[in-house]
Protein backbone atom coordinates (compact mmCIF):
# COMPACT_ATOMS: atom_id res chain seq x y z
CA UNK A 1 0.00 0.00 0.00
CA UNK A 2 2.83 2.38 0.90
CA UNK A 3 4.54 1.63 -2.42
CA UNK A 4 1.34 2.46 -4.28
CA UNK A 5 1.02 5.78 -2.42
CA UNK A 6 4.63 6.65 -3.18
CA UNK A 7 4.13 5.85 -6.86
CA UNK A 8 0.95 7.94 -6.95
CA UNK A 9 2.72 10.88 -5.30
CA UNK A 10 5.60 10.61 -7.78
CA UNK A 11 3.14 10.44 -10.68
CA UNK A 12 1.22 13.48 -9.42
CA UNK A 13 4.46 15.41 -8.93
CA UNK A 14 5.72 14.49 -12.41
CA UNK A 15 2.40 15.47 -14.00
CA UNK A 16 2.34 18.78 -12.15
CA UNK A 17 5.86 19.65 -13.32
CA UNK A 18 5.07 18.63 -16.89
CA UNK A 19 3.21 21.89 -17.33
CA UNK A 20 6.11 23.94 -15.96
CA UNK A 21 8.32 26.01 -18.23
CA UNK A 22 12.06 26.35 -17.65
CA UNK A 23 13.96 29.47 -18.72
CA UNK A 24 17.49 29.10 -20.06
CA UNK A 25 20.10 31.57 -18.81
CA UNK A 26 23.04 31.68 -21.22
CA UNK A 27 24.65 35.10 -20.80
CA UNK A 28 26.44 37.35 -18.33
CA UNK A 29 24.64 37.61 -15.01
CA UNK A 30 22.98 41.00 -14.65
CA UNK A 31 23.36 41.86 -18.35
CA UNK A 32 20.53 42.81 -20.67
CA UNK A 33 19.77 39.29 -21.92
CA UNK A 34 19.92 37.97 -18.37
CA UNK A 35 17.49 40.66 -17.18
CA UNK A 36 15.11 39.87 -20.04
CA UNK A 37 15.11 36.22 -19.02
CA UNK A 38 14.21 37.30 -15.50
CA UNK A 39 11.25 39.20 -16.98
CA UNK A 40 10.18 36.10 -18.92
CA UNK A 41 10.38 33.94 -15.80
CA UNK A 42 8.31 36.40 -13.77
CA UNK A 43 5.73 36.67 -16.55
CA UNK A 44 5.19 32.89 -16.42
CA UNK A 45 3.83 33.09 -12.89
CA UNK A 46 2.90 29.64 -11.53
CA UNK A 47 4.00 28.02 -14.78
CA UNK A 48 7.66 28.92 -14.19
CA UNK A 49 9.75 25.86 -13.41
CA UNK A 50 13.42 26.70 -12.92
CA UNK A 51 16.35 28.52 -14.47
CA UNK A 52 18.71 26.34 -16.49
CA UNK A 53 22.11 28.06 -16.34
CA UNK A 54 24.69 27.38 -19.04
CA UNK A 55 27.89 29.13 -20.07
CA UNK A 56 27.07 30.17 -23.63
CA UNK A 57 24.60 30.15 -26.50
CA UNK A 58 26.01 26.93 -27.98
CA UNK A 59 25.07 25.05 -24.82
CA UNK A 60 21.68 26.80 -24.78
CA UNK A 61 21.11 25.74 -28.39
CA UNK A 62 21.73 22.12 -27.43
CA UNK A 63 19.25 22.28 -24.57
CA UNK A 64 16.55 23.82 -26.80
CA UNK A 65 16.89 20.99 -29.33
CA UNK A 66 17.23 18.12 -26.82
CA UNK A 67 15.19 19.08 -23.72
CA UNK A 68 12.31 16.75 -22.84
CA UNK A 69 10.46 19.47 -20.93
CA UNK A 70 9.39 22.94 -22.07
CA UNK A 71 12.11 25.58 -22.33
CA UNK A 72 12.21 29.18 -23.58
CA UNK A 73 14.69 32.06 -23.52
CA UNK A 74 15.45 35.53 -24.87
CA UNK A 75 17.82 35.33 -27.85
CA UNK A 76 19.84 38.15 -29.50
CA UNK A 77 18.77 38.42 -33.14
CA UNK A 78 22.30 38.55 -34.56
CA UNK A 79 22.85 34.95 -33.48
CA UNK A 80 20.57 33.96 -36.35
CA UNK A 81 22.93 35.29 -39.01
CA UNK A 82 24.06 32.61 -41.48
CA UNK A 83 27.20 30.88 -40.27
CA UNK A 84 26.72 31.69 -36.58
CA UNK A 85 27.46 28.65 -34.38
CA UNK A 86 24.37 29.56 -32.33
CA UNK A 87 21.99 29.77 -35.29
CA UNK A 88 18.77 27.91 -34.47
CA UNK A 89 16.48 25.99 -36.77
CA UNK A 90 13.51 28.22 -37.61
CA UNK A 91 11.10 25.91 -35.81
CA UNK A 92 12.58 27.12 -32.51
CA UNK A 93 12.08 30.81 -33.36
CA UNK A 94 8.78 31.61 -31.65
CA UNK A 95 8.61 35.33 -32.36
CA UNK A 96 10.44 38.58 -32.51
CA UNK A 97 10.63 39.90 -28.95
CA UNK A 98 12.07 43.36 -28.30
CA UNK A 99 13.92 46.09 -30.11
CA UNK A 100 15.82 49.16 -28.95
CA UNK A 101 16.11 51.44 -32.00
CA UNK A 102 19.31 53.40 -32.41
CA UNK A 103 19.25 56.92 -31.01
CA UNK A 104 21.26 59.91 -32.16
CA UNK A 105 22.51 61.89 -29.18
CA UNK A 106 24.58 65.04 -28.70
CA UNK A 107 26.07 67.01 -25.82
CA UNK A 108 23.81 69.65 -24.29
CA UNK A 109 26.36 72.45 -24.77
CA UNK A 110 26.86 71.78 -28.48
CA UNK A 111 24.56 74.36 -30.11
CA UNK A 112 25.75 73.44 -33.60
CA UNK A 113 24.76 69.80 -33.10
CA UNK A 114 21.41 70.86 -31.64
CA UNK A 115 20.39 71.93 -35.15
CA UNK A 116 19.58 68.65 -36.93
CA UNK A 117 20.27 70.40 -40.25
CA UNK A 118 23.93 70.27 -39.26
CA UNK A 119 23.70 66.46 -39.11
CA UNK A 120 21.95 66.34 -42.48
CA UNK A 121 23.86 69.02 -44.38
CA UNK A 122 27.00 69.96 -42.45
CA UNK A 123 30.33 69.79 -44.26
CA UNK A 124 32.33 68.44 -41.33
CA UNK A 125 30.20 66.22 -39.08
CA UNK A 126 31.71 63.59 -36.80
CA UNK A 127 29.55 60.74 -35.49
CA UNK A 128 30.74 58.08 -33.07
CA UNK A 129 29.60 54.46 -33.21
CA UNK A 130 30.47 51.42 -31.14
CA UNK A 131 33.34 49.40 -32.60
CA UNK A 132 31.34 46.35 -33.68
CA UNK A 133 32.21 44.38 -36.80
CA UNK A 134 28.58 43.30 -37.02
CA UNK A 135 26.78 46.64 -36.54
CA UNK A 136 29.26 49.39 -37.47
CA UNK A 137 29.35 48.84 -41.27
CA UNK A 138 25.55 49.11 -41.52
CA UNK A 139 25.51 52.11 -39.20
CA UNK A 140 28.15 53.78 -41.33
CA UNK A 141 26.16 53.13 -44.52
CA UNK A 142 23.04 54.58 -42.91
CA UNK A 143 24.84 57.72 -41.67
CA UNK A 144 26.59 58.28 -45.01
CA UNK A 145 23.21 58.11 -46.74
CA UNK A 146 21.96 60.90 -44.46
CA UNK A 147 24.99 63.05 -45.26
CA UNK A 148 28.01 61.86 -47.30
CA UNK A 149 30.15 64.40 -45.44
CA UNK A 150 29.71 62.56 -42.13
CA UNK A 151 32.90 61.08 -40.73
CA UNK A 152 32.21 57.94 -38.70
CA UNK A 153 34.54 57.09 -35.83
CA UNK A 154 34.46 53.65 -34.18
CA UNK A 155 35.12 53.51 -30.44
CA UNK A 156 35.75 50.83 -27.88
CA UNK A 157 33.38 50.89 -24.89
CA UNK A 158 35.20 53.17 -22.42
CA UNK A 159 36.17 56.06 -24.77
CA UNK A 160 32.78 55.73 -26.47
CA UNK A 161 31.11 56.72 -23.20
CA UNK A 162 33.12 59.94 -22.88
CA UNK A 163 33.50 61.06 -26.51
CA UNK A 164 30.55 63.49 -26.52
CA UNK A 165 31.50 65.33 -23.35
CA UNK A 166 35.13 65.65 -24.45
CA UNK A 167 34.07 67.28 -27.72
CA UNK A 168 35.72 64.65 -29.91
CA UNK A 169 32.48 64.02 -31.80
CA UNK A 170 29.31 65.94 -32.64
CA UNK A 171 26.88 63.03 -32.32
CA UNK A 172 26.77 59.49 -31.06
CA UNK A 173 24.69 56.62 -32.43
CA UNK A 174 23.58 54.37 -29.58
CA UNK A 175 20.99 51.75 -28.79
CA UNK A 176 20.92 52.67 -25.10
CA UNK A 177 21.29 56.44 -24.51
CA UNK A 178 22.24 55.97 -20.86
CA UNK A 179 23.49 59.27 -19.45
CA UNK A 180 23.89 61.07 -22.78
CA UNK A 181 22.53 64.59 -22.13
CA UNK A 182 20.32 65.08 -25.21
CA UNK A 183 18.54 62.70 -27.56
CA UNK A 184 18.19 64.42 -30.91
CA UNK A 185 16.51 61.67 -32.92
CA UNK A 186 14.82 58.64 -31.35
CA UNK A 187 14.92 56.27 -34.32
CA UNK A 188 16.20 55.98 -37.86
CA UNK A 189 12.77 55.98 -39.48
CA UNK A 190 12.44 59.67 -38.60
CA UNK A 191 15.46 60.47 -40.77
CA UNK A 192 15.26 57.91 -43.59
CA UNK A 193 11.98 55.98 -43.41
CA UNK A 194 12.64 53.95 -46.57
CA UNK A 195 16.25 53.00 -45.81
CA UNK A 196 16.91 49.28 -45.28
CA UNK A 197 18.63 50.07 -41.97
CA UNK A 198 16.15 52.65 -40.68
CA UNK A 199 14.70 50.20 -38.14
CA UNK A 200 18.09 48.97 -37.06
CA UNK A 201 18.72 48.50 -33.36
CA UNK A 202 19.71 45.99 -30.74
CA UNK A 203 16.98 43.35 -30.85
CA UNK A 204 16.03 40.01 -29.40
CA UNK A 205 13.90 37.06 -30.32
CA UNK A 206 11.78 34.70 -28.26
CA UNK A 207 12.90 31.08 -28.77
CA UNK A 208 11.98 27.70 -27.33
CA UNK A 209 10.91 24.13 -28.02
CA UNK A 210 7.13 24.68 -27.83
CA UNK A 211 4.71 27.42 -28.81
CA UNK A 212 4.24 30.16 -26.25
CA UNK A 213 2.85 33.55 -27.16
CA UNK A 214 5.15 36.49 -26.50
CA UNK A 215 1.99 38.50 -25.80
CA UNK A 216 1.86 36.67 -22.47
CA UNK A 217 5.10 38.46 -21.62
CA UNK A 218 4.05 41.84 -23.03
CA UNK A 219 0.82 41.77 -21.02
CA UNK A 220 2.48 40.85 -17.73
CA UNK A 221 3.29 43.04 -14.74
CA UNK A 222 6.92 41.96 -15.12
CA UNK A 223 7.11 43.58 -18.57
CA UNK A 224 5.44 46.76 -17.35
CA UNK A 225 7.94 47.08 -14.50
CA UNK A 226 11.08 46.15 -16.50
CA UNK A 227 14.17 48.35 -16.18
CA UNK A 228 15.07 48.35 -19.88
CA UNK A 229 12.43 50.83 -21.04
CA UNK A 230 14.16 51.57 -24.34
CA UNK A 231 13.27 48.02 -25.37
CA UNK A 232 9.81 47.86 -26.90
CA UNK A 233 7.72 45.07 -28.46
CA UNK A 234 9.15 44.29 -31.88
CA UNK A 235 6.78 43.79 -34.84
CA UNK A 236 3.93 43.08 -32.48
CA UNK A 237 0.78 41.80 -34.14
CA UNK A 238 2.55 40.47 -37.24
CA UNK A 239 2.29 36.83 -38.25
CA UNK A 240 5.17 34.60 -37.17
CA UNK A 241 6.13 33.81 -40.78
CA UNK A 242 6.41 37.51 -41.59
CA UNK A 243 8.56 38.14 -38.50
CA UNK A 244 10.97 35.34 -39.36
CA UNK A 245 11.24 36.55 -42.95
CA UNK A 246 11.86 40.11 -41.73
CA UNK A 247 14.68 38.90 -39.46
CA UNK A 248 16.26 36.87 -42.26
CA UNK A 249 16.19 39.85 -44.63
CA UNK A 250 17.56 42.20 -41.99
CA UNK A 251 20.45 39.87 -41.16
CA UNK A 252 21.22 39.36 -44.84
CA UNK A 253 21.40 43.12 -45.35
CA UNK A 254 23.61 43.53 -42.29
CA UNK A 255 25.95 40.79 -43.52
CA UNK A 256 26.17 42.33 -46.97
CA UNK A 257 27.09 45.72 -45.54
CA UNK A 258 30.45 44.41 -44.33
Amino acid sequence: MKKILVLLLLLIGTTAYADKIDVIKHSRAGGLIDRMNEVIALSLGDRFGKFIKVENCIQAKQIISEAKGKVITAWPTEREVTGSPCNLDNRYLLSTFSNSPYHITYFSGNEQAADMNFLKKGESVIVGVWDSNFWAPAQTEFLKTINPNIKVVRYKSKPFRTALASGEIDYKLVSFPGNDPVIGIMDGTTLLPEHKFSNMGYSMMFVGNFFYSVDNVYNSDAWESRKDLTHQPWLRGQFREYKIKFVEEMLTNLSNSK
